[in-house]
């Protein structure tokens, strides 16, 4: 099927956030906050109970949704076997040696040895969740 080549009449600024669903708030808000370093912008609760944050990554927010039944396991699998879901954040070179040692200090181990790709080095691990996370280091 060929997509149209018409000009879109929808006008977008680019991505506002991305949401994550996860087991226990606390340790993760705690994770995303002292590891990462994001702080919360937003805390709600949804229309069904969900405790609900949000989390400034700089040019983009993270939505955290606490979701204490869900499978989240299956879900991984899934979406990683079947694909390759993960969620990437950006830095430079310069930030490499001093953002491996501070999550080795953090008790995050990562998923194998950091990754050149030329023009940027990327670091794997997980959250408490076992989400992928990539932090690319542009050189």
């Amino acid at each position: 099927m060929a997509l149209k080549t018409t000009t879109t009449k929808i006008q977008l600024k680019g991505l506002d956030h991305f949401a994550l669903n996860v087991k226990d708030m606390k340790r993760s808000e705690n994770f995303y906050q002292q590891v990462l370093g994001f702080p919360v912008i937003h805390r709600t609760q949804t229309q069904a109970g969900l405790q609900h944050i949000e989390m400034d990554a700089g040019n983009v927010a993270i939505a955290l949704f606490e979701s204490p039944k869900l499978d989240l396991k299956a879900a991984h699998k899934t979406m990683t076997d079947n694909g390759y879901l993960h969620f990437a954040f950006g830095s430079t070179y310069d930030q490499f040696d001093a953002t491996l040692q501070a999550l080795k200090e953090s008790g995050v181990e990562t998923d194998g040895e950091p990754r050149d790709w030329g023009s940027s080095v990327s670091i794997y691990f997980r959250d408490p969740d076992d989400q992928q996370l990539e932090i690319n280091f542009a050189k």
